[in-house]
């Protein structure tokens, strides 16, 4: 027995000693590439920790392409903040909006093998998803939801519902069944991201499999993005990058709800190294099949007959066009960011990947685009959510504040009534209209806060604006309805009490 427990203790070490260059090769692979300029490294480094700094982002992927070379690959921050464990290459994000370009590869090999025509209605594949403009029905095509054309509202995200039922992407879509169009389809381009998820769908009724596997067996494998993926499992999650989001100065960790019926718009996860991948593919500088070539190209075609969005840009499929041959795409969920672009005509290329909602992520992406090109680094763009947060927190400071008062003054007459130096005062029938009354307005006015993000923000609910926004929001709200309510029972108590008599006797 003791030979044989030295034979499997010697087996052991050798298996372990053999096994650490496969363990290691992990890390071989996550090493950091760095073949710029010292002149170039100082700059773009610079832009991205200061703009890191400004939106407090917990971690970042940078990627940086030339041709058909990755000239810089590094990770910045943490992919976990408690943890303090660091971002690599191989650390993994959603991609938010930049899921959109797949989406629409996907699509364009469908019309490329003639399962699909891009002048197709949409009902050809969906037959029960019918759009009115103006009260009437009106058709929408395969190409006008590639193009953002539609017509479909923005606001249409409030609908998506929470979901990682392989129902979701059809319960998604269902959603805009009747829906009003904000313009006639084909005559302007309007983003939202649901049109994404109508592309989504009809790829599954089409090919007759769930649109994660297609995209498996049709896009990811074919062009060796080994590490992208459609789901999260625990061998992703180890690599997966926690997700965060600004909430009182600083981020917070943040589980977002699953919208796994908006993944095709905005949930599929990837990292650095594969990003480099896929800025390669895009500018056509690595050896794929001519079919696949001529797809990606079609992706980058825009439909120029709608105005243009700013100075000269267009739609095309998954990408916005930029002039001088830039193609770009933001995206941001409420957790993660991104900003992929590359030119068509430099063939240099650029992703930034963070985990955290912010501006800043575009404009680090933006800053090292104009780096590499020799321009000055312009863009300066304020943080959205860090300014929403201020502003909330001023708002609680404030409330906070009234709270305080309100609450003393509360306090003071329910102090005077305890002592009987004052009691209710009962007027009959005026006391109960008047009660009545004034509890029908704060219900209203209660309705009408609760109704200010649908009124002001084009349909939005709260709901949608807490998964969004930072944490603060949420506070300030209740705040704002405690206060109310607080001033509304001192009112009732003001006007409802009075002073009790004083009786003083005389010695007779």
């Amino acid at each position: 027995m003791k030979n044989v427990f030295i034979k499997i203790t010697l087996l052991f070490i050798t298996v372990t000693m053999l096994m650490i260059p496969v363990m290691s090769s992990g890390v071989v692979k996550a090493q950091e590439i760095n073949d710029l300029t010292e002149t170039q490294e100082k700059q773009i480094e610079k832009v991205i920790t200061e703009n890191m700094s400004k939106g407090k982002i917990p971690g970042l992927s940078i990627t940086i392409v030339k041709d058909d070379k990755t000239v810089y690959q590094k990770g910045f921050g943490y992919s976990n903040l408690d943890e303090e464990k660091p971002v690599t290459s191989q650390s993994l994000f959603e991609l938010a909006s930049n899921s959109k370009a797949f989406t629409a590869l996907a699509i364009l090999s469908l019309v490329e093998s003639g399962q699909i025509g891009l002048s197709d209605n949409v009902t050809t594949y969906i037959p029960w998803l019918k759009v009115k403009y103006k009260g009437k029905e009106i058709p929408i095509t395969i190409e006008q939801v590639l193009h953002q054309t539609t017509g479909i509202p923005a606001s249409t995200i409030n609908m998506i519902p929470v979901s990682n039922e392989d129902s979701a992407l059809e319960e998604t879509v269902r959603t805009l069944i009747g829906i009003e169009l904000d313009s006639e389809p084909g005559k302007m381009f309007q983003y939202a991201t649901i049109n994404y998820d109508i592309l989504g769908l009809i790829i599954e009724q089409v090919t007759g499999d769930t649109y994660e596997y297609f995209m498996e067996e049709t896009i990811l494998k074919p062009l060796e993005l080994n590490n992208t993926y459609l789901f999260r499992n625990e061998e992703i999650n180890n690599r997966m990058t926690n997700g965060y989001k600004i909430g009182f100065l600083k981020p917070q960790r943040y589980e977002a709800p699953i919208y796994r019926g908006n993944k095709p718009a905005g949930y599929i996860i990837s990292s650095g190294e594969d990003m480099a991948k896929w800025l390669k593919i895009q500018m056509g500088t690595v050896s794929e099949v001519d079919f696949v070539k001529k797809i990606v190209k079609n992706t980058h075609q825009a439909d120029r007959a709608v105005d243009a969005v700013g100075t000269e840009v267009f739609y095309a499929g998954g990408w916005f066009l930029e002039p001088n041959e830039q193609v770009t795409h933001d995206g941001m969920n409420p957790n993660y960011s991104s900003y992929v672009t590359f030119s068509n005509k430099e063939k240099i290329g650029v992703a930034v990947l963070g985990n955290l909602n912010s501006n800043q992520v575009q404009n680090i992406g933006v800053g090292i685009k104009e780096i590499l090109q020799g321009d000055v680094v312009s863009s300066d763009t304020e943080d959205t959510n860090q300014y929403i947060d201020k502003l909330a927190l001023s708002i609680i400071l404030v409330l906070s504040i009234l709270m305080v008062v309100v609450l003393i003054l509360i306090l003071r007459i329910l102090i005077k009534i305890y002592r009987k130096q004052l009691s209710f005062k009962y007027n009959g029938i005026k006391s109960i209209v008047t009660l009545t009354l004034s509890l029908l307005f704060m219900l209203g006015l209660s309705y009408f806060i609760y109704l200010i993000p649908s009124l002001l923000l084009n349909g939005y609910s709260w709901e949608t604006v807490f998964v969004w926004s930072p944490n603060s929001v949420q506070v300030a709200l209740y705040s704002l309805y405690i206060i109310v309510w607080l001033i509304y029972i001192f009112f009732i108590l003001k006007v409802h009490v009075k002073k009790e008599k004083v009786f003083s006797y005389r010695a007779l």
